[in-house]
């Protein structure tokens, strides 16, 4: 037996207060009258020895009162198997329910989820009433900090949902120890992990610091098979996407399962409209590609998403994703006659948008608004132009050089942050003097969708040298000779195709060339097209999204049907730059629109994090392993939720023993007032007549 309060028993001192008054109770003599004296000595014997068994009998009972109330008062009770008191005293107890989607998975026909409230209701019924709970899921609210009575737990427990917020264990049992610091005034308290204890999520659990103060409990909820098959991503098989055409979307679906799955129906969708579906099988345990075709007929950024039918875990069957169609490309001509040559590329597409300039008259306003900027001829860079030009390439323009006939070296290696060298010339430049471009490279991903098919003896422009550099560049297309004719270079924030001759006839047949045309179609698209995702993840920490005409002043907001939010947010030349919240939203296509007016913008599509679509998680075996050199750690098995009930009484609840006690007491108490109300020794019977008096 062992007492909450031991403190008290210094009040068992008190039994001697009854010993006392037994020992110096002088009462005062009582006159009882004879009527013959010759009865006195036997009346005084019996009467004295009467009225010690009942002094002494009274003194116990009042002895034994004060000594159960005593103990009473310091709680006695007997300890459970694991030594531990958990007693009608104040108790703190921590729940965290893992509400994260690995949980729609099912055991025994219940959602995951479902059986961990079940364990929740079961715990906070077996101990005392007095007790005082925390419930934390992986919203991490700001109320979760709080410990509550029952009643509120039980309304709490209700309103839990899915969270798209997976915890790491750690930082769950670090938010735990700080709110029972904060409220807990005494140690030995009690932490509870209702979790799936799923691999991805839960981080390094051999890892955590635990202290021995606290009591911990792992309750695992086992799903009966970890099966999941979830679009892993989406790709375009070209990244500039026309109206009118047809595409084809790659499209990868992985199959995290122990078994094969068969004629899984995929689907497109462009807005609500389903516009492709094929058939695929995986194998267990592993990702297949499959193509998808589809065409757009209007241009614009328009919301898509790919679906798959899986059960039970359906919170990643959807991939959502913003196809740009047809984006309009903005494009700054600066340069000679020649630019001619230029602009006729360009107007064949409505969504190049073009404006020609002289070098003496460019709106330097127009170039940070540009997405390439093509100098054509200029001999000489001038410094504003120059100024420009660097500011534009900061905010990432990408540029296209052809030099002049006779170029000013210095201003072209002030102007685009590149070692330029001028070439030797022949005295006379001659159209015979100019050297066959080799054939590119295949491999080259410049050129798919350029050629189709490259060959050896294919009929290619010729071109004359005039400059030459010293830089780190992605070499596209080299002379016969071994220089270098056109260049790839990557800056900072943008991208410098560099050509190392005029487009001047006496220097090169280039502009005359059927290669010409695609060569700056993909220069100009590769200008538009950006490392920008299609779908992003609330697990990314900024989302970046590209928008035509931001203006830094506006406030953006995300609408999905009745649905607004404002995040955080940051204007970064044409970049919105997005920081959505990890909980709290659901995914899906977000419209952008500007907060003051509603005006429309683009879309952002976002998803829920992929690592809780992998399901495998740790065995009851491998979480005792774990936790093995830890004593104040119990990991249950899989058992049902009354079987919990009764197995946490019998080892963890101890049995309080001041009830009987209490009994006990009041027992004493009324043996006491039995003795005094019924146990009359001075009574004695006598002659009708009294003839003398003696004091007792």
């Amino acid at each position: 037996m062992h007492f909450l309060y031991p403190t008290y028993l210094y009040g068992l001192l008190l039994m001697a207060i009854p010993l006392i008054i037994h020992f110096f109770n002088f009462q005062r003599a009582k006159k009882v009258y004879f009527t013959n004296v010759h009865f006195l000595k036997s009346v005084k014997e019996v009467t004295n020895s009467r009225n010690r068994l009942k002094n002494i009998l009274i003194m116990l009972s009042r002895m034994a009162f004060i000594g159960l109330l005593v103990i009473v008062f310091a709680r006695p009770y007997i300890p459970n198997e694991q030594d531990i008191a958990i007693t009608d005293g104040e108790n703190y107890v921590s729940i965290y329910l893992d509400n994260s989607f690995s949980m729609e998975n099912e055991t025994n026909g219940r959602k995951l989820l479902d059986e961990g409230k079940s364990y929740t209701e079961q715990i906070i019924s077996v101990f005392p009433s007095s007790t005082v709970y925390q419930l934390l899921d992986n919203g991490f609210k700001a109320q979760s900090g709080f410990f509550q009575e029952k009643a509120k737990i039980e309304e709490k427990l209700v309103e839990i949902d899915y969270s798209n917020t997976g915890r790491a264990l750690e930082d769950i049992y670090n938010k735990q120890l700080e709110a029972l610091r904060k409220n807990s005034p005494t140690q030995g308290n009690q932490i509870f992990w209702i979790s799936d204890f799923q691999y991805a999520t839960i981080g390094q659990i051999n890892h955590i610091a635990l202290d021995t103060t606290n009591r911990i409990h792992l309750l695992p909820v086992i799903a009966d098979s970890p099966t999941n098959m979830y679009i892993d991503s989406v790709w375009m098989q070209v990244p500039f996407v026309k109206e009118r055409e047809n595409h084809v979307l790659h499209v990868r679906v992985a199959n995290h399962s122990i078994e094969k799955s068969n004629n899984k129906v995929v689907k497109l969708y462009i807005g609500e409209r389903q516009v492709s579906s094929a058939s695929i099988s995986v194998n267990a345990g592993s990702k297949k590609d499959i193509e998808l075709s589809f065409a757009v007929e209007n241009a614009g950024n328009h919301p898509c998403r790919v679906s798959i039918e899986d059960y039970p875990v359906s919170f990643d069957n959807d991939y959502h994703f913003v196809v740009k169609v047809a984006p309009t490309i903005n494009i700054v001509l600066i340069g000679s006659e020649n630019i001619a040559y230029l602009n006729n590329v360009y107007d064949g597409e409505s969504f190049f948008k073009v404006k020609s300039y002289t070098a003496g008259s460019v709106d330097f306003s127009e170039l940070n608004r540009a997405d390439l900027i093509i100098l054509e001829g200029i001999d000489r860079i001038n410094d504003a132009l120059a100024t420009a030009l660097s500011a534009a390439a900061d905010q990432g323009v990408n540029l296209a050089v052809f030099p002049g006939s006779n170029p000013d070296i210095n201003s072209y290696t002030t102007a685009l942050g590149i070692p330029i060298q001028r070439k030797t010339l022949p005295k006379e430049v001659k159209e015979e003097s100019q050297a066959k471009i080799a054939v590119p490279k295949s491999e080259n991903p410049f050129f798919d969708g350029v050629f189709e098919k490259l060959q050896t003896r294919m009929s290619m422009p010729k071109a004359m040298a005039v400059i030459q550099w010293n830089a780190l560049s992605d070499d596209l297309l080299k002379l016969q000779t071994g220089d270098r004719f056109l260049s790839a270079i990557k800056g900072r924030n943008n991208r410098t195709y560099l050509f190392s001759a005029p487009l001047n006839g006496l220097f090169s047949n280039f502009a005359k060339h059927a290669v010409f045309v695609p060569v700056m179609y993909k220069i100009a698209l590769n200008s538009k097209v950006s490392d920008e995702k299609l779908g992003h993840f609330f697990s990314d920490d900024v989302i970046p999204v590209q928008l035509e005409n931001l203006n830094k002043g506006e406030v953006y907001k995300l609408v999905k049907d009745q649905y607004e939010l404002i995040p955080s947010q940051q204007v970064s030349s044409n970049a919105l730059l997005l920081q959505v919240p990890k909980s709290g939203i659901e995914a899906g296509n977000y419209e952008i629109q500007q907060a003051s007016d509603g005006k429309k913008m683009g879309y952002v599509a976002l998803n829920y994090d992929q690592k809780e679509s992998v399901l495998e998680s740790y065995s009851n075996e491998e979480l005792k392993e774990l936790f093995k050199s830890h004593k104040n750690v119990q990991v249950y098995d899989d058992i049902s939720t009354d079987q919990f009930s009764r197995l946490f009484r019998d080892e963890n609840i101890a049995k309080p023993l001041w009830r009987y006690f209490l009994i006990a007491a009041l027992i004493a108490l009324v043996f006491e007032i039995l003795l005094i109300r019924f146990w009359k020794t001075n009574q004695i019977s006598t002659p009708e007549r009294s003839y003398s008096e003696i004091e007792l």
